[in-house]
């Protein structure tokens, strides 16, 4: 879970906060030019701005986490 909000910040704050437009978009047709050197990225519809906002995409995320991990005895 650490990792996940971790990586949630640095992205937010790399990636959203301070990169300029023309970057991003470089960045997105790189990545999604050559899929088989990132999978997740082009499967998990994370470049689709259109689809998915930060909150969206980081409750998403969340959510996933929690419906896997295993609750403990009495809770």
């Amino acid at each position: 879970m650490a990792h996940y909000v971790t990586g949630a910040a640095l992205t937010e704050a790399t990636w959203q906060r301070s990169a300029d437009p023309q970057a991003q978009t470089e960045a997105r047709r790189h990545i999604t030019a050559n899929p088989a050197a990132y999978p997740t990225l082009n499967s998990s519809g994370h470049l689709d701005t259109a689809r998915w906002s930060d909150d969206d995409l980081f409750e998403s995320g969340l959510d996933l986490i929690l419906a896997g991990t295993p609750r403990q005895d009495g809770e």
